[in-house]
């Protein structure tokens, strides 16, 4: 049993707040063997975990809104194009930091990790607090868009409709119904007139996404038996999805190469593409590009979400054999095969189809039909569905282990760092966050969801890129197994990236996320910072003991 600390030798709570652990503390913590995880993962497991988180909601789902424009979203057009090429650059800064950060302190916990040993404690919580909104959040978008693309499956392949009740959220739902009926507000609150019988009341009282929830409890009960069996899982769906996109992609060059790029040149720039006329090139650009810059940098604010998931590589440095070598191998490889694909999906998509033809929930499958292969869009279907579940699997281990590494450090009860005894993973965790990400997967709808996990991603992106920064200054002859190159250039562009793209985010996201933030400092300042801090720092002093 620890002894008690005494108040004088506690620090103030300004001091504790500033307080960095060191990358050798970090490390040490990281060998108890009562939070010791399993090492299992290769560096091909960490590609497959990387590739099976990005490649999901964000191109199968989201692409046709970005483009055609949804909401408080401008159109992007053809140009969403180059909104994939600026997130990707953007994101390539950052994957260089997290390898960098990562090959030093190969530990669970990613950015929150990362935060804690060059700016503190108080701004470890607070990226730690945003990689839980990153995580949880994204899955619940995620299992959403697993949702519509199961509806579009049986309705398409099998004419199963199934009922507006269990695929509509609840906020979606009472939103449309009280802009017509300001009443029904009161009328939604669960059993306040139990004995009402109308339709409208009967749906507002079971509107739930219940696929949603049942596939992220599913996902929950597979992580608590162990990462391996999740790795093995995910590398079957990624196979099954990577294969329909590249199909989808084949398809695509068949058809407008086999006689149909003058449909591009339409789509694309109006018509008008004549490299020897400037008015015509401005004309072509403008359709191209139909809200310019702007357009463009919302766009990338929107698909930022199809991004997510390389960071989430970083989280398993502690169960990867060789994190070193592999976790920089894993983040990397993994951006370059999505960025790729990304663009050529949506250079396809935007040439076949219409900007006003697109379909805003089903792009990639909507693309298949304008080209006449209806049959083919129900593989598209398999492969969609395939790719989202991957996608669940990934983020929802991501999330579990930041909250794992944030209870580990004291700053959350220690009961939820605790490994399960057989299976070796942190299964309080696992089980608590499953059951939060159902919840908000059943209540609220994929538009508020991505774009609260993309602000989240962003701000963690950007302590991650300033945090190399910092090492680079305070801890210079540490050993960096990979590093990113010319000096500081790379996270001088990733802070300068995540603020371009942050700034194409709506007001109401921002709102929303300061919301989420207001509840993280109330955790913070009245739970956190008063717990004993002998847990979460160990003096240099006692590391040779």
């Amino acid at each position: 049993m620890n002894a008690p600390v005494s108040s004088a030798s506690r620090p103030s709570m300004l001091a504790r707040m500033f307080r960095v652990k060191t990358l050798d503390t970090i490390l040490e913590n990281s060998k108890n063997q009562e939070h010791a995880l399993k090492k299992t993962l290769s560096a091909f497991d960490l590609i497959i975990f990387g590739v099976g988180a990005m490649i999901g909601a964000g191109i199968f789902v989201l692409t046709g809104s970005a483009a055609a424009g949804a909401g408080t979203h401008l159109a992007a057009g053809p140009a969403l194009t180059l909104s994939f090429v600026l997130t990707g650059i953007v994101c390539a800064f950052c994957a260089m930091c997290y390898s960098e950060f990562a090959s030093m302190a190969p530990i669970s916990g990613s950015a929150y990790t990362y935060t804690f040993s060059t700016l503190g404690e108080f701004a470890a919580w607070i990226i730690g607090w945003a990689l839980v909104l990153e995580y949880a959040v994204g899955n619940m978008a995620v299992a959403v868009g697993w949702t519509g693309s199961v509806k579009e499956f049986l309705s398409a392949g099998f004419g199963v409709q199934m009922p507006d009740w269990m695929t509509s959220n609840t906020v979606t739902t009472v939103h449309d119904m009280s802009a017509a009926n300001p009443s029904i507000l009161y009328k939604a609150i669960p059993f306040t007139i139990p004995f009402t019988k109308t339709s409208e009341i009967l749906l507002l009282q079971k509107a739930f996404n219940l696929p949603a929830a049942l596939i992220i409890l599913a996902v929950t009960v597979l992580l608590v038996r162990g990462v391996s069996e999740s790795a093995r899982t995910a590398a079957v769906m990624v196979f099954v999805k990577t294969a329909v996109v590249l199909m989808f992609i084949a398809m695509a060059a068949y058809f407008l190469l086999g006689g149909h790029l003058d449909l591009l040149n339409t789509n694309w720039f109006g018509g008008t593409l004549h490299l020897s006329d400037p008015a015509g090139m401005a004309k072509a650009w403008s359709h191209f590009a139909p809200n310019g810059w702007q357009g463009i940098v919302t766009g990338a604010s929107l698909i930022f979400f199809a991004y997510i998931g390389f960071d989430a590589v970083s989280t398993a440095a502690e169960e990867t054999k060789n994190p070193q070598r592999d976790i920089p191998i894993g983040i990397i490889g993994s951006l370059l095969i999505c960025t790729v694909l990304y663009i050529l999906v949506t250079a396809a998509i935007t040439g076949i189809v219409p900007l006003n033809q697109i379909n805003k929930e089903a792009a990639v499958v909507g693309a298949m039909y304008a080209m006449g292969f209806k049959y083919a869009s129900i593989a598209i279907s398999v492969g969609a569905i395939a790719g989202l579940t991957s996608v669940l699997l990934v983020l929802q281990m991501g999330g579990t282990r930041i909250f794992y590494a944030i209870a580990r450090d004291g700053l959350l009860p220690k009961f939820l760092a605790k490994v399960h005894p057989v299976y070796k993973t942190p299964h309080i965790c696992t089980i608590l966050v499953g059951i939060f990400v159902a919840l908000g997967a059943g209540l609220l709808p994929i538009n508020l969801l991505a774009e609260m996990c993309n602000i989240g991603t962003l701000g963690a992106f950007l302590v991650v890129c300033l945090g190399v920064m910092v090492l680079r200054f305070t801890d210079p002859d540490r050993k960096r197994p990979f590093k990113a190159p010319l000096g500081i250039t790379f996270p001088i562009l990733g802070i300068a990236g995540c603020v371009v793209v942050m700034s194409g985010l709506p007001v109401t996201t921002w709102v929303v996320t300061i919301g989420w933030f207001l509840l993280g400092m109330a955790i913070y300042f009245g739970y956190s910072l008063r717990q004993p801090a002998q847990h979460n720092i160990i003096a240099p002093s006692n590391l040779s003991n």
